[in-house]
């Protein structure tokens, strides 16, 4: 199918994938098996209690699809709340079809949060991972660059204040119950370094990988995700390797061609090119044109489901693995449906099938 014919097709689906959803939960009473992924906001715990037997064998249907082969739905999470405000608080108003979400704040993780990721993992396996950010690690400059190790510490200092801190971060995945860790990681280009900031970025970068490869060996059966739009210059390629997803961070592009010249860069030896999780943002209303992207024809779209076709879409030479979602909760808030945008982009890129 030429790009014209599909560009086509697509909206023709997207307009028919409305209608299916509302007709598969108009039957659902008389069906034996539930509609997945779901793309509409019913309150599946509150079918539930209504029909026991038919939530159980919907949630048995659940877990077989994430099990299954599927493009994959990420979000990121502000968990920033010491109790929920509201219904955009709680991990379990996420869309059920949700396969993993990343806490941003694993430090501020509350009772009732650990409870909320226990029902979640359970009943719908959906994972729960927590974010790290090496641009946060100790002696990092407030623009996110190294900061200068003469004016700082010493290269060896830098290299056990790295290590404390990963000592402090990463044993939070067993404590906590997490599921895995989503680690954002971009090297600084060594090369361009003056000597005495080279020495000194070098130190803090093998200190990082050195703790981070630790926890992947002790750690096989944990989820990582390795966002990185430069994994190509990540010393240890082990980690690359053991990546169960390679998130790029093509959540500020400006149009859709941006976002795939921004994966299509990462064509190359040593990185995989069959695990890409490709990052749009859900916006924010304080942030004026955030949440939209210009698509193939320069018109301004919603960036969340515009990405999730380039996700569906047929590549040459490489294959998407599915969809990260930036400030997720930011979603929630919609007249007519909760986390509106998300639901739409998992039907686009898994269309609606009764299994």
């Amino acid at each position: 199918m030429n790009d014209k014919a599909w560009h086509g097709a697509r909206k023709a689906v997207s307009k028919a994938a409305a209608f299916v959803s509302a007709l598969g939960l108009m039957t659902v009473a008389s069906c034996s098996d539930w509609t997945v992924p779901e793309s509409m906001g019913i309150d599946s715990q509150g079918l539930g209690q209504q029909y026991p037997e038919l939530y159980a064998r919907y949630l048995e249907n659940l877990k077989e699809y994430k099990e299954g082969p599927h493009k994959l739905s990420v979000g990121w999470f502000d968990n920033s709340a010491s109790v929920p405000s509201g219904q955009a608080d709680r991990l379990t108003a996420l869309p059920d079809s949700m396969d993993a979400v990343v806490l941003m704040y694993p430090d501020m993780v509350e009772a009732w949060e650990l409870d909320e990721m226990a029902s979640v993992r359970s009943t719908k396996g959906t994972k729960v991972l927590y974010h790290i950010d090496y641009a946060s690690a100790p002696g990092t400059s407030e623009t996110g660059e190294s900061a200068d190790g003469a004016a700082e510490m010493t290269p060896d200092e830098a290299a056990v204040e790295i290590s404390a801190w990963m000592d402090k971060i990463l044993p939070m995945c067993e404590e906590n119950g997490f599921d895995g860790i989503s680690v954002w990681y971009d090297p600084l280009e060594l090369s361009h370094l003056e000597d005495a900031a080279r020495e000194y970025e070098t130190a803090r970068q093998n200190a990082f990988e050195t703790a981070l490869s630790g926890w992947i060996a002790a750690n096989p059966d944990k989820m990582l995700i390795l966002e990185s739009n430069y994994p190509y210059l990540v010393s240890d390629k082990s980690i690359v390797e053991n990546a169960d997803l390679l998130a790029v961070h093509t959540e500020e592009a400006e149009s859709i061609y941006d976002v795939e010249s921004e994966v299509r860069n990462l064509e190359m030896d040593g990185v995989p090119s069959d695990r890409f999780l490709v990052m749009a943002d859900a916006g924010s209303s304080s942030v004026p044109g955030s949440g939209y992207i210009n698509d193939a024809d320069g018109q301004s779209v919603d960036a969340i489901s515009e990405i999730a076709w380039l996700v569906a879409e047929p590549h040459e030479g490489l294959e998407l693995a599915g969809l990260g979602i930036c400030s997720i909760r930011n979603s929630y808030f919609n007249a007519d449906l909760i986390y509106a945008q998300v639901r739409r982009a998992i039907s686009i890129m898994n269309p609606i099938s009764n299994r």
